[in-house]
C-alpha cells in the first residue's frame, strides 16, 4: 500500500521541519546590547564640580526617589562631557554626632584604716568611714598605704547610663603635685568593681603656665553602667598631702549615628468615610509612616494594610491609634511607624469605631537618603541621568570603587561635592517602559514561537483531514 507509506514519509518531513523550526525559535536570541546614552533616561541633571578631584558625592534629588523605575534606584547612570558612563556606587547618608553630657557627683570625704587579720589570707582589708557614718570595707592582695579617700555619689537615677569620666576640681597648691588615684564602682556600697587602676592626677605649675590632668577615663562596661557610687583612693606616693576635693563631676559622652530620611507624600483617594487609600506612584522601600489626622484634638484607632504594587493584593500590616492633640502640654502627633525598608506602593486605613472627619489623615513615608559616589573620569561636566525601564544594574560597591588609602580619615561623608543643577527632560517618559535589546529579542522570540506552534497545529491539522479522506477513499466499493 503505496499510499499509506507516501502519507507517512509526508508526515514525517513535515514534523521533521516543524522540530527544526522550533528549535530555531527555541533556541536564544543573543543581541549584543548597545551602550546607554543619556537619550535612554527620563530625566537628568548637570553636576557642577570644582576642582579635577578623583571621586565626588552627589546629593540626589527628591525626583530621583519618585522617577527611578527601580526602588533600588539603580536604574541611573552618570556620564561624563563625551555621553560616557563613568563608574559608580550608591551610599547610604549617614551622620555622626558626639553630645557629652556633664552631671555633678555628691562628695563625701572617707577616713581609711587599713587591717591586717591572721590567717591563711595574705592580702589586707581596707575599711572606709565617712563624717555621718557610711562605712565601706574592700579586700585586695596588694599591700597598701594611707591614702586620701572620697566617696562620689551619682544623683539622680543612673541606671544603664554611660559614665566615660570623672572630672575632679580642688583649689589650686602652691607646690607641684602628683598623685595616682584607684576607682571602685558600686551599685549597693557592698560590692566592688576596681574600674581604674593608677590612674594618674597631676597639678604641675612653671612660671605662668599650668599643666592641670584632672579627670579619670572610665570603661563602658556592665558594671560602670549600672554604679551609682564611685570611690577614689589617692595616694599621693609620699609626696606633700593630697590637695582636698572640692567638686567632682560625671562626664558621659554619647554617640549617636543615624541615617538621613527622605521624605515621600503619598497621594489619597478617599473610599468612604472611614476608609481611604493613598499611592505613591512608584514602590519604595520605607522605613517608616506617619500617619497625622487633620481635625485638631482627634484620637482615631485604624487598621493599616499595605501593598507593593498596584497588582499586588492587600496584606494586613498593623493594628494602632493616630492622634493629633493641642492642649496645657503642647503639641503633639503619633509617632511614626517602623516598617524597616518594607516595600510599599500603596497604604489602605480604615477607621475602626470612629471617623476622621471631613479631611482624611495626612500621610508621610520616608525611605533612606542615598548619595552617589562617582569616579571623575574624562572631563566636565557631567551628567546625572535617571529613570530607565532598559537600564542593568552597574553599581560598584565602595571598596571596589575607591581604594581604601584614598578614603578620608573622616569618612565618606568628607568626600568632595558635587552640586546638582536644574532637572531637564533627556529621553522622555517613555523611557520609564521602553524594553531594552534582550527584553525584546524576548518578545519576538516569544510570539514567533506562538506562531510556529500555531502553524504546526494547522499543518498536523491538514495532514490528518489528508489521511482521513485517503482512507475513506481507499475503502472497497
Amino acid at each position: 500500500m503505496m499510499w499509506l507509506k507516501d502519507i507517512k514519509n509526508s508526515t514525517f518531513n513535515s514534523g521533521v521541519a516543524l522540530g527544526i523550526l522550533c528549535l530555531f525559535s527555541l533556541s536564544p536570541v543573543y543581541a549584543e546590547s548597545p551602550e546607554l546614552t543619556p537619550q535612554d533616561f527620563y530625566h537628568g541633571a548637570e553636576l557642577e564640580t570644582t576642582e579635577a578631584f578623583p571621586f565626588y558625592r552627589v546629593t540626589l534629588p527628591e525626583e530621583v526617589y519618585r522617577e527611578s523605575v527601580k526602588p533600588d534606584l539603580s536604574d541611573m547612570r552618570v556620564f561624563n562631557s563625551s555621553g560616557q558612563a563613568v563608574t559608580f556606587s550608591l551610599s547610604p547618608v549617614e551622620q555622626s554626632s558626639v553630645e557629652m553630657r556633664e552631671s555633678p557627683l555628691r562628695i563625701f570625704p572617707l577616713k581609711m584604716s587599713v587591717d591586717k587579720p591572721d590567717g591563711s589570707y595574705q592580702g589586707e582589708r581596707i575599711t572606709l568611714k565617712s563624717a555621718d557614718g557610711v562605712e565601706i570595707k574592700i579586700s585586695q592582695d596588694e599591700k597598701s598605704e594611707l591614702a586620701t579617700s572620697y566617696l562620689l555619689q551619682v544623683e539622680g537615677e543612673q541606671e544603664n547610663q554611660n559614665l566615660n569620666q570623672i572630672v575632679l576640681n580642688w583649689a589650686q597648691s602652691k607646690h607641684n603635685w602628683q598623685a595616682h588615684v584607684t576607682v571602685f564602682s558600686s551599685r549597693d556600697l557592698k560590692s566592688w568593681h576596681k574600674q581604674a587602676d593608677n590612674a594618674p592626677l597631676m597639678d604641675l605649675a612653671s612660671g605662668s603656665d599650668r599643666l592641670l590632668l584632672n579627670h579619670i577615663d572610665i570603661d563602658d562596661n556592665y558594671n560602670s553602667k549600672r554604679a551609682r557610687y564611685w570611690l577614689l583612693v589617692i595616694n599621693s606616693d609620699g609626696q606633700s598631702s593630697a590637695p582636698i576635693i572640692t567638686k567632682a563631676n560625671s562626664i558621659a559622652i554619647i554617640r549617636d549615628q543615624r541615617t538621613e530620611t527622605v521624605d515621600l507624600p503619598f497621594n489619597a483617594k478617599a473610599v468612604s468615610k472611614i476608609e481611604v487609600e493613598y499611592v505613591l506612584d512608584r514602590p519604595q522601600p520605607l522605613t517608616t509612616l506617619s500617619i497625622v489626622p487633620e481635625q485638631k484634638n482627634t484620637v482615631l484607632p485604624i487598621s493599616i494594610e499595605y501593598r507593593t504594587s498596584h497588582d499586588d493584593q492587600w496584606h494586613w500590616l498593623m493594628n494602632t491609634v493616630v492622634y493629633q492633640l493641642d492642649g496645657e502640654t503642647g503639641y503633639r502627633v503619633s509617632e511614626p511607624l517602623s516598617l524597616n525598608q518594607k516595600l510599599v506602593q500603596g497604604i489602605r486605613i480604615k477607621a475602626i469605631n470612629g471617623n476622621w472627619g471631613e479631611q482624611p489623615p495626612t500621610m508621610t513615608g520616608t525611605r533612606n537618603q542615598i548619595d552617589v559616589i562617582f569616579n571623575a573620569q574624562g572631563s566636565s561636566p557631567y551628567l546625572l541621568a535617571w529613570g530607565s525601564h532598559q537600564a542593568p544594574a552597574a553599581t560598584m560597591s565602595i571598596e571596589q570603587l575607591i581604594p581604601a588609602s584614598a578614603i578620608p580619615k573622616s569618612g565618606l561623608n568628607d568626600l568632595p561635592r558635587a552640586h546638582v543643577g536644574s532637572v531637564m527632560v533627556l529621553g522622555g517618559e517613555q523611557r520609564l517602559t521602553a524594553m531594552s535589546s534582550a527584553e525584546q529579542a524576548s518578545q519576538w522570540q516569544k510570539w514567533l514561537l506562538w506562531g510556529l506552534l500555531i502553524v504546526g497545529v494547522i499543518g498536523l491539522a491538514l495532514i490528518v483531514v489528508k489521511l482521513a479522506r485517503e482512507v475513506m477513499g481507499s475503502r472497497p466499493q
